[in-house]
């Protein structure tokens, strides 16, 4: 995949990711991605810390557990916002 490539998708899944959380599955079929291609970008969003797993539960599609993931940070667990804002000060 080209980097072009590899930016319109994760872009695309991102903002998919945002809308409400979602599986994997619901996001590759609603923005045409392979799922595979959708695990990958997952992957490298979770080590930026710009994606979060909001909870578990029966996937729509497949009816198996699954993950319900968002890029929305107000949704993230209180533990992860905390490592969001490590290291930044209160400047007054």
């Amino acid at each position: 995949m080209d980097s072009k490539t590899y930016q319109s998708q994760i872009k695309r899944v991102f903002k998919a990711f945002k809308e409400k959380p979602k599986t994997r599955l619901q996001v590759a079929q609603e923005c045409g991605i392979l799922r595979g291609n959708v695990c990958y970008f997952v992957r490298d969003l979770k080590k930026r810390k710009q994606i979060a797993v909001i909870r578990t539960g029966k996937d729509p599609i497949t009816r198996h557990k699954s993950e319900f993931l968002s890029t929305d940070p107000d949704l993230f667990p209180p533990e992860m916002q905390k490592e969001l804002f490590e290291g930044e000060t209160d400047a007054v």
